[in-house]
């Protein structure tokens, strides 16, 4: 009897009632030093220049949006002048040097070693073995690995959702465990733990499904909370209990048991 929804959170919630403050410790420092390479890759690649100059454009015309705010006609055509003057993110890079794309896309990878070092934290918390913040530094142990997975993993969903959504919803769900498995032996290869991957979530994609769909509204919250405090505070607590609930579905595919106390011997 496989477990509900309910129950996956309620083991979660119980482990992070024991564990409360150093999970959210690493789950603050995941988020931060994401949020750090995902901006940093985003100055590299020149996509905060371009959106620099672009909201500097929306500027330049606000004093004419605001006169001409009761005349439809005229608003309609500072906004094509807007449109007009707006360069494509290609057009905006195409006379600069590829030196920062090329490096934004390097620095950006950083982030695939980093989520499965947190994927192994929160593996290990739902086994009941206390860790710390090191465990985020696991993933780099295997990090063409893992950049493998999430390379290939990327394409075959990508391609899944130019057919049509649902396939690549459906391919998204079969190698949603492909990092778990990597992360509880790291001597498996990238294309066996996307195999093992498939094998593991056969007749359980739809559980997974509902597991992830009853957090809607924590996102919903979440980022509400983001727009009003400008910080992700609420993440800070949704991060480690999505996760571990993740990791608790991860155990039953497995059939994963805690050991039981040690026999006392007289």
């Amino acid at each position: 009897m496989f477990s509900t929804s309910r129950e996956l959170k309620q083991q979660a919630k119980s482990r992070l009632r024991e564990r409360i403050l150093p999970m959210m410790v690493v789950a603050a420092i995941f988020i931060v030093a994401d949020y750090l390479i995902s901006m940093f890759s985003s100055e590299l690649s020149g996509r905060n220049d371009w959106i620099r100059q672009m909201n500097g454009i929306i500027a330049t015309y606000s004093g004419e949006l605001q006169e001409a705010v009761n005349d439809p006609e005229a608003v309609q055509a500072i906004l094509l002048r807007i449109y007009g003057a707006m360069p494509s993110f290609r057009e905006f890079i195409s006379g600069r040097s590829l030196f920062g794309p090329v490096l934004s896309v390097l620095v950006s990878l950083i982030s695939v070693p980093l989520s499965a070092g947190y994927a192994y934290h929160v593996l290990q918390e739902s086994r009941r073995h206390n860790t710390t913040v090191g465990c985020l530094m696991h993933g780099f142990k295997v990090t063409f690995k893992t950049i493998a997975i999430s390379l290939l993993t990327g394409l075959l969903v990508g391609l899944g959702f130019l057919l049509f959504i649902v396939p690549g919803v459906v391919l998204s769900l079969r190698y949603s465990q492909a990092v778990f498995v990597l992360m509880d032996d790291p001597d498996k290869g990238p294309v066996q733990c996307m195999k093992e991957s498939a094998r593991l979530m056969s007749g359980r994609k739809w559980d997974l499904f509902k597991l992830y769909f009853s957090f809607l509204l924590w996102f919903i919250a979440a980022n509400l909370v983001t727009g009003l405090l400008g910080a992700p505070v609420l993440n800070i607590y949704l991060t480690p209990y999505l996760n571990l609930s993740a990791a608790f579905f991860y155990n039953e595919l497995t059939g994963y048991e805690e050991p039981g106390p040690e026999p006392i011997n007289f």
